[in-house]
């Protein structure tokens, strides 16, 4: 494990670009080189400090969602492009986000999606579920979206109707991630689902993946990766038949963020004080 930015203070979501990494750590955005790992953009952006936060990025934009407020923030300067207030209380807070070329999508407590024109800014609500969605990925032309319920939902894009669904469990399905034609969907009933997206099927499962709550984090050479931070667990799967290959242990609490370029893998958690980086290989 290997320390890269000292920033003070827990890193609540990050972005990981070519050259540069952008935090979210209190009320500030920070921009550093990854390479000097000198900090060359930082800014206050929320009235006050919060865990609770997550963040989202293209190319261009950062989005991020802090209870019922959506923020779209300019990649290069950290300047404002818009706020919306999408709910008013604990019934209507964002529970998940996704965005495309055209459109921020987010999941609303209780089965609602709100989408965000990029272009107009104009906004739409639509009733999916009767189940919150607290994890949504882009399966052009298509949202995927895992619920509180246990069901993975193939929605269509344009209109926000489910086309498909997938019965997984009776517990949330908290992270997913898509490889190809191939999606990774992580249950808090601690099962691993391989589903192939072409006719939206259970390839395979595995069952107690981590003792505790985990997430698809990404894929590494042949493996898929799953990360539990309340087991301070990182664990490696053969991405076709779910074999476990090895299991590192290191220091984690509660939550985080994580993103695997190359060799490595970037992370964030509760105990650490800015970003890690883990040399996968060793």
């Amino acid at each position: 494990m290997e320390h890269i930015a000292e920033l003070g203070g827990i890193v609540t979501g990050f972005n990981v670009t070519e050259h540069r990494i952008d935090c979210m750590s209190g009320k500030n955005l920070i921009k550093f080189d990854k390479c000097s790992r000198n900090v060359i953009c930082q800014k206050t952006v929320f009235e006050k400090e919060g865990l609770s936060r997550k963040l989202t990025a293209d190319h261009e934009q950062i989005f991020i969602y802090d209870f019922c407020t959506l923020y779209a923030i300019d990649q290069n300067n950290y300047e404002l492009i818009g706020k919306w207030q999408l709910g008013d209380d604990l019934s209507s807070d964002i529970c998940g986000i996704t965005v495309d070329r055209d459109t921020i999508y987010c999941s609303i407590r209780n089965g609602k999606m709100i989408t965000v024109d990029r272009q107009s800014y104009q906004v739409k609500e639509f009733t999916v579920s009767e189940s919150s969605m607290w994890s949504i990925k882009i399966y052009d032309p298509y949202l995927v979206c895992g619920t509180v319920e246990g069901k993975l939902l193939l929605l269509d894009k344009a209109t926000l109707s489910i086309e498909k669904e997938l019965v997984l469990g009776k517990k949330n399905i908290g992270s997913l991630y898509i490889d190809g034609e191939t999606l990774y969907a992580a249950g808090h009933d601690g099962k691993l689902f391989k589903i192939r997206l072409g006719n939206f099927e259970i390839e395979s499962c595995v069952k107690n993946v981590h003792k505790k709550m985990f997430v698809c984090a990404g894929i590494y050479k042949d493996m898929l990766i799953t990360v539990s931070y309340p087991c301070s667990e990182i664990a490696f799967w053969n991405k076709e038949t779910l074999e476990k290959k090895k299991v590192i242990h290191t220091p984690l609490k509660l939550s985080g963020c994580t993103h695997i370029e190359d060799e490595y893998m970037y992370i964030s958690s509760r105990n650490i004080l800015g970003i890690d980086r883990i040399k996968l290989s060793e």
